[in-house]
């Protein structure tokens, strides 16, 4: 399994659709605007499409509202494909009535109906989230758990709600205090883990590659020598996203000490030909974040794993955070991970089964775990900007993109100012936000990793936000 790359807005990379160009069809009954809302987990983007005689504009509301220019499209009597490769996406789909019920492909694919004129462009509160509520949107997406939790920080209003199985077919049901895997949201903890190292002197944000790990690596293609954590940390390196699938599942499942394995993924990594140049180059890159972390390691001498627990999980109290799968195998004591069978039907993969998370090797990537109240106090750190770092600074360096677009160290930043992340490896979802504005956190899980639970995870998430706002 490879921790799944987040959803940046809408425009994640990826390729669409190979499309004949403009095709000489007119647009005839597409012409008109066009308005729709897609829905990447708890980002609802709002979407204007404009489609004359021959052009094709797509805006998306929510991320500037910057025209971005359809360059390749065809026609043909109620079918449209459309091709934007300014944002490696693209769009297909069919006229019925009012609507062009299709499908969005921009790194993976997402349903998306356009509606004709604006009126899907409004934005309509969010509705209070209640313990039965929760209940009801899981039942609805067939998960066999959904929590979630969400803190006010300037008013300590809270909530916290867990419905489900732990594990499919079994009665052992989630708990307030039950852990979740939270995958990607891992790399902002190893972002702000080299904030605090930069701060004890220990490390630099401008420390390179080439310095930290050249004589351990050895052959590093050049284009990656001068590769520093601030190109790391954003997905700027120019590095590829993984390794080759055959290479990662070499790697150990379990390890307390995987710092000779860091080492041998990061060799590979950067002997890899890089997808683009530093800086001008965002692709999301597991690669990146095992890197920073085997140069945290070379420099500190320690596993990665010691030193977030003794950095980050023990100053603010996370007792039940840790690393891979949650849970004690055959005691169904934590929510278990799940993946569609081949009826698509969830199966659980409890602790004990072959496979229940990436190899250790991925940890600084995407392999933490804790319970949703440890999960809010991390988050109020950096929504307070207090706690664990003590310069202002270093926490507009992990909130900053440095390099622009929306991806900071670690944090997407949303065009609001908010903060926002999501996980997966493959058998578990989970999404966090930080409304430093509002002074809202929250953060909302499941045990599925099925690509369709982004969307109630999200729901719950920024329900849950609106209900303690």
């Amino acid at each position: 399994m490879i921790t799944r790359r987040p959803l940046v807005g809408a425009l994640v990379g990826g390729a669409g659709w190979a499309l004949p160009g403009f095709a000489g069809a007119q647009a005839n009954a597409f012409e008109g605007t066009w308005g729709g809302v897609l829905s990447a987990g708890s980002q609802q983007l709002r979407l204007r499409l404009d489609i004359g005689p021959n052009t094709t504009t797509l805006f998306s509301m929510d991320q500037g509202g910057a025209p971005i220019s359809a360059t390749e499209r065809w026609i043909q009597g109620e079918r449209i494909r459309l091709g934007f490769p300014s944002i490696n996406g693209a769009y297909e789909g069919r006229l019925e009535g009012d609507r062009i019920v299709g499908t969005w492909r921009q790194g993976g694919d997402l349903p998306l109906v356009f509606e004709r004129g604006e009126r899907f462009l409004a934005q309509t509160p969010e509705a209070p989230l209640t313990d039965e509520g929760l209940e009801q949107l899981r039942a609805r997406t067939g998960a066999p758990a959904l929590a979630v939790a969400a803190l006010n920080t300037g008013t300590n209003a809270s909530l916290a709600f867990a419905r489900g199985l732990r594990a499919h077919g079994r009665t052992e049901r989630v708990g307030a205090g039950d852990k979740w895997h939270v995958g990607s949201i891992t790399k902002s903890m190893t972002a702000t883990l080299v904030a605090q190292c930069v701060e004890s002197g220990a490390v630099n944000w401008d420390d390179t590659v080439g310095d930290m790990l050249g004589n351990v690596v050895g052959d590093i293609r050049p284009e990656y020598r001068d590769a520093t954590f601030r190109h790391l940390l954003s997905h700027r390196a120019g590095l590829q996203a993984n390794l080759n699938v055959l290479d990662v599942v070499r790697y150990a499942r379990q390890s307390a000490d995987a710092r000779a394995d860091r080492i041998a993924y990061a060799r590979s990594a950067l002997r890899q030909t890089p997808v683009g140049p530093k800086e001008q180059t965002f692709t999301y890159s597991n690669n990146g974040y095992v890197i920073a972390g085997a140069m945290l390691e070379a420099r500190l001498g320690a596993p990665w794993e010691q030193l977030i627990t003794e950095r980050l999980f023990a100053p603010l109290s996370m007792s039940s955070a840790g690393f891979g799968a949650p849970g004690t195998p055959g005691a169904y004591d934590q929510p278990s991970g799940h993946a569609p069978n081949l009826l698509g039907r969830p199966q659980p993969h409890p602790p004990g089964a072959g496979v229940t998370d990436n190899p250790a090797v991925l940890g600084p990537a995407g392999r933490a775990h804790a319970s949703l109240e440890d999960m809010l106090r991390y988050l109020r750190c950096h929504c307070e900007r207090r706690g664990l770092l003590e310069r202002a600074e270093s926490w507009s360096i992990l909130h900053t993109p440095p390099f622009g677009g929306d991806y900071a160290m670690g944090w997407i930043r949303r065009p609001d100012g908010s903060l926002w992340h999501n996980g997966s490896n493959t058998l578990w979802y989970a999404e966090v936000a930080v409304d430093q504005q509002r002074r809202v956190v929250s953060v909302a899980a499941c045990n599925y990793g099925r690509d369709s639970m982004a969307r109630p995870v999200g729901e719950a998430l920024t329900r849950a936000a609106a209900t303690v706002a």
